[in-house]
């Protein structure tokens, strides 16, 4: 197919994206499955409650609490590389 010629379409479903649901704000995960919800089984549907990762139960309070660990954990690196510049700054004025 050149860049002149029209694209044609053959109908053909490459990846099927219509059951793909998001994380929310917090990565909160959907409790059931786009297959068992239309109502269809595979072979496999079997073998996914045994392959599927434990759904944390978090409360607000915990997720606050990680939100704010992590936020102090940046905030720790970040004063450490500027406290680093900021003796090598100190260490440039005195000798030079």
């Amino acid at each position: 197919m050149g860049r002149k010629d029209k694209f044609e379409d053959d109908g053909r479903t490459i990846a099927d994206m219509s059951g793909i649901e998001s994380a929310g704000l917090f990565g909160r995960r959907p409790r059931t499955s786009p297959a068992k919800k239309d109502g269809r089984r595979n072979s496999s549907d079997q073998n996914d409650t045994e392959n599927m990762l434990p759904i944390p139960p978090f409360t607000w309070q915990e997720r606050i609490r990680y939100v704010v660990m992590a936020l102090g954990a940046a905030l720790l690196i970040g004063v450490v590389l500027l406290g680093g510049i900021a003796f090598v700054i100190w260490l440039f004025t005195l000798y030079v």
